[in-house]
């Protein structure tokens, strides 16, 4: 297990891994839906899934075009938002919310255009990085956004599996860096001692579990369970994006950008300090997603 850890923490080798990860379940999931869709059309049955109606295309490009408006606008604005690590925050929210609606093939294509045009748009910092972020933003809503189906009292069965998700990443993530042989982390001057890391990891993610546990009950206190059913699958969609995409993902772009050296922790300092953020990020994304997905679900469910 050591070997393991030491490989997966030595320079980016965690974020490479992550990228193959999503790639690869990206693969898996066109192969299994193009099988599904050629069965269904030799048996002469009704297909389901979503298709490429001029309906449907034209509210892709609406969302491509309103993600990369917003973001461009705000780049004028606000001068620092051209900052990669800035600029993927913005325009990644009408990404997720595009996979929300139309699944994980359309959030994976838009993903890779709206990154793209953005870079094309806003002259800025380019790493592949943030690309294969984007596209986890997309992909990912995707496959959370069949949660949404879960209605009444199925609803508990996503509240579920942000725990069992949570609970997983977390002790795969503390087995990894309770093994390796990992340099203490310098970040600004601040010394991040590497032994701390795998308490890091319990503190935060075991924080973003209490939270969500809070206010699940407080709603059914309040007795508004039923937005549950909206706000759980965008709870289960921040901490998979959230841990998959921004800590694992984008701290790769982000450590070569500050220009951090691998004696001074690079990547892993960049996962530590996206890491702390991590509680805050989710509740602040699941209440702006919320509130977007509940305003743009009556004109595109028309």
């Amino acid at each position: 297990m050591g070997e393991i850890s030491n490989f997966l923490l030595k320079d980016t080798n965690m974020a490479y891994a992550t990228a193959g990860f999503t790639l690869l379940s990206a693969f898996l999931f066109f192969l299994t839906s193009a099988l599904y869709y050629n069965y269904r059309k030799s048996r002469q049955l009704p297909y389901n899934g979503l298709k490429f109606t001029t309906k449907n295309i034209t509210y892709i490009a609406m969302m491509v075009a309103v993600s990369v408006s917003i973001t461009v606008v705000i780049s004028m604005t606000l001068p620092v938002t051209v900052f990669p690590p800035i600029r993927i925050a913005f325009s990644g929210i009408m990404i997720k919310i595009t996979g929300m609606f139309f699944g994980p093939i359309v959030g994976f294509i838009v993903g890779i255009v709206t990154e793209g045009l953005c870079i094309i748009f806003i002259p800025s910092y380019i790493h592949i990085a943030y690309l294969f972020v984007a596209i986890s933003f997309g992909f990912w809503a995707g496959i959370m956004s069949y949660t949404t189906k879960l209605k009444g009292k199925n609803k508990w069965w996503t509240f579920s599996l942000i725990n069992l998700y949570t609970i997983i990443f977390t002790a795969v993530m503390w087995a990894i860096t309770i093994n390796s042989d990992q340099k203490d982390a310098v970040f600004f001057g601040i010394n991040i001692p590497a032994k701390l890391v795998p308490s890091m990891f319990l503190i935060m993610m075991g924080a973003t579990l209490i939270m969500v546990w809070i206010f699940s009950f407080v709603l059914i206190g309040l007795k508004k369970g039923k937005w549950l059913e909206i706000i759980l699958p965008i709870v289960l969609l921040c901490v998979v994006t959230e841990t998959l995409a921004t800590i694992l993902l984008a701290s790769w772009g982000d450590s070569e950008i500050f220009g951090i050296p691998d004696y001074q922790g690079g990547y892993s300092s960049m996962v530590i300090v996206r890491l702390l953020q991590t509680p805050l990020k989710i509740a602040f994304n699941a209440t702006v997603l919320s509130t977007v997905f509940y305003v743009m679900r009556p004109i595109l469910k028309k």
